[in-house]
């Protein structure tokens, strides 16, 4: 008994909560009208939305103004088929519903006897006149076909009208590396919020990098909404960027692949022929797989993605370093350029101001950091004045990307429907590091090494209450 008020008292908390609207999150809503040929409305109609790739279906009944809605839909194609006896069912297929958009499927009744159908094609082009929003889709055919350097999704953002990115940002790296320093509308470049399947996505620390970058094979699409997005939508004064990701449906289907690159065909760097470095590595193996598909047809799906990311950076060092013999206090020999300029000043005796030649007694804690410094490997002869550098050397990091994601999506039944994913990305690298961040210096012996690891989870739970009413539950 106790638990069945409990539910009864949750069931009426969530009921309270539900209120009309267009588009919540990262789902899309159908709607439309329906008239007979006279152009007179058509209340009582019934709408079947039935989507081709899962089949799943909902109906609702035309109001008292001809009007129908459909909300909380995942992205994806459907089906609308309208039905009023006296009239021909009127069918539209093909009707392309994208992430946090509306699309309008409106239909004109002819008389006739219900068994006869009347097919349309739906117009794949619309204008949304249901809601200010502004915002462009970037469906999942472009993020998966195009050209994109590191296979990165954010490269596309930049090709939205408003954006404009940081004379630094770096569209390329994942992890660590990255950030996503662009500003739309004159925004500040860290007011933008990055959702995927609903998930906050930003680094809360900085605001500036996202915690899990998915990959291009496992995004279905994402809608950038630049200005006048509806009050669902909080904690931005910049831009959505709204992802979800791909599920199964009832057919299978997969992939394979492989991008590669390698130095070998690469041009030494200007300052490493200035220095005397060899050329800087740079190789890059990524690969993965993905599949999705039915477990139960019509009922259960799944989609899985994986995908390895393998890459060796050089990066050319130089530095003015003293030589072995300062390292052990004789400074009888002072150092110079090429052209004869000095390249040092002798130390000096704080007591007198006296240039000192040797060090007599240096400490153990001075002959311990002295030895953090790399021996010279520069001829005095080739040291060019202007730097005095006399150590040069390329360093190749590893860095390492993996991610792996798993989406499952069950039609429970009675109107009720549970969709959850798991994604698990990791970004490290190893030292030696390219990144030189907190207390990393150019020398080899004093950096770190660098992990960022990531995992990102949520479920959400949708229940149909009669025509129109939509109950939805997600925690992530």
């Amino acid at each position: 008994m106790r638990v069945r008020i409990l539910l009864a008292v949750i069931s009426c908390f969530f009921l309270s909560l539900v209120v009309p609207a267009a588009a919540q999150k990262f789902t899309g809503t159908i709607r439309g009208s329906v008239t007979d040929s006279s152009g007179a409305v058509v209340p009582g109609a019934e709408v079947t939305v039935k989507s081709d790739a899962t089949g799943e279906s909902r109906t609702v009944i035309t109001n008292n103004q001809g009007e129908y809605v459909v909300p909380e839909l995942l992205a994806g194609v459907y089906t609308v088929a309208v039905k009023k006896a006296n009239f021909k069912e009127v069918v539209s297929k093909g009707v392309e519903l994208h992430v946090s958009s509306t699309a309008m499927a409106d239909a004109v009744l002819q008389v006739g006897n219900v068994s006869e159908q009347v097919t349309v094609e739906a117009n794949s082009v619309q204008v949304d006149t249901s809601s200010g929003s502004v915002g462009n889709v970037v469906e999942g055919n472009e993020v998966r076909e195009l050209p994109l350097n590191g296979r990165s999704f954010v490269q596309l953002t930049q090709l939205m009208p408003g954006v404009s990115p940081q004379a630094a940002f770096d569209s390329k790296n994942k992890g660590l590396m990255a950030g996503v320093d662009f500003s739309v509308n004159g925004n500040n470049t860290t007011g933008n919020l990055f959702l995927v399947d609903g998930v906050n996505d930003n680094d809360v620390g900085s605001n500036r990098t996202i915690l899990v970058y998915p990959s291009v094979d496992a995004i279905q699409e994402f809608k950038i909404l630049r200005n006048s997005y509806g009050a669902e939508y909080g904690q931005a004064m910049g831009a959505i960027v709204n992802i979800v990701t791909r599920g199964g449906s009832n057919n299978f289907h997969g992939g394979v692949f492989y991008f590669g690159r390698n130095d070998a065909l690469n041009a030494t760097d200007y300052f490493n022929n200035l220095n005397g470095v060899k050329k800087d590595v740079l190789r890059r193996n990524d690969w993965g797989c993905n599949l999705g598909g039915p477990i139960v047809k019509d009922k259960l799906f799944f989609f899985w993605s994986q995908e390895w990311n393998r890459e060796l950076r050089g990066r050319a060092r130089s530095a003015n370093v003293p030589t072995a013999a300062e390292k052990n206090g004789d400074f009888s020999t002072l150092r110079t350029a090429s052209d004869g300029s000095p390249c040092e000043n002798a130390p000096t005796d704080p007591a007198t101001g006296n240039a000192l030649t040797s060090v007599p007694a240096m400490s153990p804690a001075g002959s311990a950091i002295v030895q953090l410094f790399p021996d010279p490997n520069i001829p005095a002869s080739q040291v060019n004045p202007d730097t005095c550098n006399n150590w040069a050397i390329s360093l190749t990091s590893p860095i390492y990307w993996r991610q792996e994601s798993i989406r499952m999506d069950y039609q429970i039944g009675s109107g009720w429907t549970l969709f959850g994913r798991y994604t698990q990305d990791h970004w490290s690298q190893p030292f030696p590091s390219t990144l030189g961040f907190w207390g990393d210096d150019s020398y080899p012996s004093v950096e770190s090494s660098w992990i960022q690891p990531g995992y990102q989870a949520t479920i959400r739970l949708t229940k149909v209450f009669g025509n129109s009413a939509v109950n939805d539950f997600q925690g992530s």
